[in-house]
This record gives structure tokens, sequence and C-alpha cells, in this order.
């Protein structure tokens, strides 16, 4: 089964990895920056309505695998016609519909992973194979493309999408009985003060990562940096997350999921703090370790601490209500923010105000009461 869980997350993002390229290639067909820059605004602003509904249907049905086995075929299936576009509203179209289904795949698939794993803090453990599927994604695909050309791109994606599914079908995953599921009480979870704080602490965190995720290429071009060295860049990142993961669940044990999320944001705001008061290259590419240490732990962490603020009905619900308010809500803000300050100031200015909206986000994670219990009821649905 573990074995089954790493090779399904090292396929899936390995489709991810397969398609970085999209920017290059809604470029190569002659869309302008501003309309590319509104096909990528599409996701975070589905993601918003349709994650919390996927959520909800699958703890109602109680079929974690149908859901990822839909959200699977509709992804690949909606990828496959992307060649076929090249008129700028069916691409509004095509990703309206391509990231209804797959904005869903991730939170479902990490409440299911949880669900099966004996110790929550394996779970890092688990998702290291996601950062190296993505980095050889990358690396591979994007040497595939040199030579094919970009427009196979989505055939790959597609095709590695479908072996995704296939892997997801060896999970023992099976419905369980008749579940006590009432959506009232699913949106009784933002009644629960330290979810709400949390999701808080996320949404501002995340502006500032999808501010940097979308200018940071721009920046260091800016900077004299080339196309090649941007995506070293993001290899290196992808590459130094993994043994970050591998040693999640031993930072699990020792600490609190609030002290290692604020230690997340802490790091955050340290590498935006060198993107906002330094121009040399060497150190801006190099401290991107920053940002594979403050990602690995921001993620396994909020995950983690999703499932256990939830109840257990309720813990796919809780992941995609988390992704569509950080992910969702958090990058349409962040991409709007970035874009506005770019326009007025200079990028440093833009990651600076980053570094203190990272800071501001993590009194939220300690103005709620510790309840003791809350950790030993959760502990027991495992």
């Amino acid at each position: 089964m573990i074995f089954i869980l790493k090779t399904f997350y090292f396929c899936f993002s390995l489709s991810v990895g397969s398609l970085q390229f999209l920017n290059l290639y809604y470029g190569e067909i002659g869309l302008a920056k501003g309309q590319i820059g509104m096909l990528f605004a599409i996701g975070p602003l589905v993601m918003i309505v349709a994650q919390p509904v996927w959520g909800v249907l699958t703890d109602l049905w109680d079929r974690p695998k149908a859901t990822l086995l839909l959200a699977l075929l509709g992804s690949a299936c909606t990828a496959a016609f992307f060649p076929f576009a090249y008129d700028f509203h069916h691409f509004v179209i095509l990703n309206l519909f391509y990231w209804f289904f797959q904005s869903s795949i991730n939170p479902i698939a990490d409440s299911t992973a949880l669900a099966l794993l004996v110790d929550r803090n394996d779970f890092g453990k688990i998702r290291l194979w996601g950062s190296l599927g993505y980095a050889i994604g990358v690396i591979s695909i994007g040497r595939i493309l040199d030579f094919i050309g970009l427009e196979f791109m989505f055939l790959l994606h597609s095709g590695v999408l479908l072996i995704t599914l296939l892997v997801l079908l060896r999970l023992p995953i099976q419905k369980g009985e008749k579940k006590h599921f009432l959506i009232k009480e699913a949106a009784g979870l933002l009644k629960n003060q330290a979810f709400v704080l949390f999701l808080f602490f996320n949404f501002l965190l995340q502006l500032t990562i999808n501010a940097n995720n979308s200018f940071y290429g721009i920046h260091m071009q800016s900077l004299g940096a080339s196309i090649t060295i941007v995506g070293f860049t993001l290899l290196l990142k992808s590459i130094w997350e993994i043994p970050f993961f591998a040693v999640s669940g031993k930072l699990m044990k020792r600490f609190s999921y609030p002290m290692l999320l604020s230690f997340a944001a802490f790091i955050y705001a340290c590498r935006w703090s060198v993107l906002g008061f330094s121009d040399n290259l060497q150190v801006l590419i190099w401290t991107q370790i920053l940002l594979s240490f403050s990602f690995s732990i921001h993620y396994f962490a909020s995950v983690a601490y999703v499932d256990v603020l939830t109840p257990q009905n309720y813990r796919a619900t809780g992941q995609t209500l988390y992704t569509a308010v950080t992910l969702g809500l958090g990058g349409v803000t962040g991409n709007l923010l970035g874009g506005w300050v770019l326009n007025h100031f200079a990028a440093e200015t833009m990651f600076q105000l980053t570094t203190v909206l990272a800071l501001a986000g993590i009194p939220f994670l300690w103005m709620e009461k510790k309840d003791p219990s809350i950790k030993v009821s959760r502990e027991k649905d495992i």
C-alpha cells in the first residue's frame, strides 16, 4: 500500500512537471502576455468554487477513489483538446474545465493518504516522491519537447495522468459503511475557531508565495539571469524538497503544528527579504534552498494539521476548503497584489512587502486557546 501511494504521488507530480512549459506554448502560438496572465488566473479562481464542492461530494459519497478517478479522467481528456485550440476564448473554456477537475486531485489525494496511513507523521515520506516526480518531469519532459515540439506536451501530460489513474486503481480504498454526514455540519467547519485562524494564516502566507511564483522569473531575468538559470533554480527547489520531506515525521513528533508553521513562515520571510534587498544572482539562486525548506515544512504540517482540526467524517471537505482558501483565494490575491505593486514600484518593494505579510500571519496560529483533548481525540480516529 505504501509503495502504491508513493507511485501515485510520483506519477501525478510527474504530470504536473510536464505541464510547466504551458506559458511557453501560449507564447509560441501568439497569445499576448495579458491574455496569458488571464489564463493563468483561471486556475485559482476555479479552485475557490470547485474544491469545496469536490470535498463535500467525496465525504458525502464516501468514495474517494471514485472522485479521484473522475478528476483524473476529466483532466486527461480536457488536456488532450488543448492542441486543437488556437483562439483565446477556446483556451478560456478549456482552462475552466481542466482546472475544475485537476484542482481537486491533490487535496483529496492528501486526505485519502492520511486516512490510509497508520501514522500521519509518515505523510512527508510519501509526499517526497511527489517532489522527485516533479523534478524528473521538468527535466525529462523538457528534453523530449525540445525534440518533438511543445504541442506534444498535452499528449504526454494526458498519458501520464492516465498512468496515474491506473496506479490509483490499485489503492486499497473501499467504500465504507453509510456514515453520518450533514451539509450543515460540514459548513460548521467555518465556526471552528482554530481552523478559521489557520485559514487566515495560510491565506496571508500563500498570497506571498503566489506573488513570488508569478514574478520571480521576471525579476531574475531583469537582473541578467537566462531562462536556463531560472529553470535551474526551480529544479534546485524541487530536488532539495526531497530530504526535507524525508525528515518531516521526526519534526512533527518533536514540535507542535503551530510551531512548525510559524517556523516555515519565518523562513519564507527570510527568503523574500533576500529577494527584496539583494541583487546578487549567486545569492538569489542558492537561497532557493530556503524555499525548499519552508515549502516542505509548510506543506506537510498544513495537511496534517487540517486532519487534526477537522472531524473524521469531514476531512476531505476540510482539505479542499483549506486549498480553496489558500491556493485559490490566496493565489488570486497574491497575483493581483504582486501585479499592482510591480506596476507602481520596483520588484524589490514587492518582496519587502511579502516579507512583512508572511510574518504578519504568524500570530493567527497562537490566538486560539489550546484544547489538549483535540489531538488525543483525532489520534483515536486513525
